[in-house]
């Protein structure tokens, strides 16, 4: 099994294949795993924890989690059970999601606990419109999920909990517009990959400075599941945990280090989120039912309904507590007929990737030459059949201006070596996905009126055209697509060898209009006419104070799918 480093190379740098491909073609002349779909029925869109009252109202818990719990006797909070932060997420016209999970430094048990919550109009929460009591169940790890109802379109409100004397400082939350309405301008940010041991979070130190926010989008990677070191940089900072997640618990030990970070914290206590995950709230690289290290099938289902349910114990999200190793995650939402968030899950579905002799042995084997045959086959989904369905007929049924999906892998296409045929690509991506990449945005753009792809997990930002086969110039624009950097994981080391591979990478895909490998985020500001996209970069990760500056603008006119360049 390749080791951290080696694993970043291989999955992020596959752009040092330009070069080092580029050098072995002067000097040098798989099996796919059948993918499973997600079940006929579509994801849970609200969930039955609680329910929002302007009077007190008590949790009704799921009963599978009722059942294994303690419901006597609730212990005493002698210290801050707020450690983790607050958050919310998930915002409709007239609910949010509000979240917690209280972790005291005296353990809680196996006994659920009370919070006390509340929403108001005004910052110092003096006006009170919605209030009541949750259950924070042992069964879900104190984990707190409420569904704030009746409250007002397109409108900010403040929220805290309570236990005992503990209260949380108020956060800020807001919701969606209504449907049938038009907002003058709806301002959100988004990234992904936020690797504990290769920086710091001064992204969102200053997402909090910038303030003026809608929302914060997360395309992934919120943890890595790596033992300490395994991922490292030694300018960084270490998780102290020695071993690989794999377990529930470990899985729960990696959030609350990971969620401890004020940083972090501020951000999300700014805004609501829109979650979805990649790989590493699992394991590297994993496919359906296939682990990075090809691991007994129902050994790592047990893993993977283990991360399912950290995951949602940590996310602010408007699902039911998973049940099994199974979990549609995969949802929309939209801002009154501005725009619509079609939220994608890109690995639970997925048939395996591509295996195959690798391009050049530094790089292993996630950069390879593409086996057109399997990469056309339907067989070889990313989405699976039902999801791939559910977006289709979102984006035909919206009303939005501008349909967006929020995913994890680049589809813009990266061919590493210029005029290549068939392709050296990262099979990991679309890449390795062509037939379906082609049937989605032929699908899907024609279908909406205005498609943008926002995407993270390849730690750094990108602009692009987006064609049904991107290598094919002579296909119509349907699309764009918006890639942005990580939070605090990294790209490549050397600056210079970072330099050539972006010259040659944007000489080799003409497609792509911008690249950068910086840390950071990207801010989106949406109207009816335009979409403004500004990539914020950070100087450096490894400095939590760092200066953050924007590098770039870019401009994607309504009815024009094109991208364009302003600073």
């Amino acid at each position: 099994m390749d080791d951290g480093r080696q694993v970043r190379l291989t999955r992020r740098g596959f752009l040092a294949g330009t070069v080092a491909a580029a050098l072995a073609a002067c000097t040098n002349d798989g099996d796919d795993a059948a993918s499973t779909t997600s079940s006929s029925t579509s994801p849970p869109t609200s969930t039955t924890q609680t329910t929002a009252t302007t009077t007190p109202a008590t949790t009704v818990p799921p009963t599978t989690a009722a059942e294994t719990t303690t419901t006597i006797e609730a212990p005493a909070v002698t210290s801050d059970p707020f450690t983790l932060g607050v958050a919310s997420g998930d915002p409709l016209a007239d609910s949010v999601i509000l979240w917690t999970r209280l972790l005291p430094v005296e353990p809680l048990g196996d006994k659920d606990v009370d919070v006390e919550w509340a929403v108001g109009a005004d910052a110092d929460l003096t006006d009170i419109v919605a209030g009541g009591t949750a259950t924070a169940m042992a069964a879900l790890g104190h984990s707190v999920h409420v569904d704030v109802t009746g409250l007002e379109a397109d409108t900010e409100y403040f929220y805290r909990f309570r236990v005992g004397e503990f209260e949380t400082a108020p956060a800020r939350t807001r919701t969606f517009a209504a449907p049938g309405t038009t907002p003058d301008r709806f301002r959100f940010a988004f990234s992904s990959c936020q690797n504990w041991e290769q920086g710091y979070y001064a992204a969102y130190r200053d997402v909090v400075e910038q303030g003026d926010l809608d929302a914060f989008v997360f395309l992934g990677d919120y943890i890595y599941e790596y033992a300490s070191g395994g991922y490292a940089d030694e300018r960084g900072r270490t998780t102290g945990q020695d071993f690989e997640c794999e377990t529930l618990d470990q899985y729960r030990q990696r959030y609350a280090l990971y969620q401890s970070d004020p940083l972090l914290q501020a951000a999300h206590a700014l805004v609501p989120w829109i979650i979805t995950w990649d790989d590493h709230e699992v394991d590297n690289d994993y496919a359906d039912d296939s682990s990075e290290e090809d691991a007994d099938r129902d050994a790592f289902l047990a893993r993977r309904a283990a991360g399912y349910q950290a995951w949602y114990e940590h996310m602010p999200v408007r699902l039911d507590p998973p049940t099994s190793s199974d979990y549609d995650i995969y949802r929309s939402f939209a801002h009154g007929d501005l725009l619509r968030f079609h939220v994608l899950d890109t690995r639970q579905y997925r048939a395996d990737q591509q295996r195959g002799q690798e391009l050049v042995p530094q790089l292993g084997d996630a950069v390879q030459f593409r086996d057109e045959e399997l990469a056309a086959s339907p067989d070889q989904t990313m989405l699976g059949a039902a999801q791939r369905e559910w977006l289709f007929e979102g984006v035909a049924s919206s009303e939005a201006i501008w349909d967006v999906l929020a995913q994890q892998v680049f589809m813009f296409g990266g061919n590493a070596v210029v005029g290549s045929d068939p392709p050296v690509v990262v099979v990991d991506t679309w890449d390795g996905y062509a037939g379906e990449r082609q049937a989605v945005l032929e699908t899907v753009g024609a279908a909406a009126d205005n498609l943008v792809v926002v995407t993270g997990d390849f730690h750094s930002a990108a602009v692009a055209d987006l064609r049904a086969d991107p290598f094919d110039l002579s296909l119509p624009v349907v699309g764009a697509e918006i890639m942005a950097s990580s939070i605090s994981s990294s790209f490549f080391d050397d600056s210079q060898v970072v330099e050539d591979l972006v010259s040659a990478a944007l000489t080799a895909n003409p497609q792509i209009k911008w690249f950068d490998t910086r840390r950071g985020y990207t801010v989106c500001e949406v109207t009816p006419e335009r979409w403004l996209a500004t990539f914020r970069a950070v100087a450096d990760q490894f400095d939590e104070g760092s200066p953050v500056e924007t590098v770039t603008t870019w401009e994607i006119l309504a009815g024009s799918p094109g991208v364009t360049q302003l600073t």
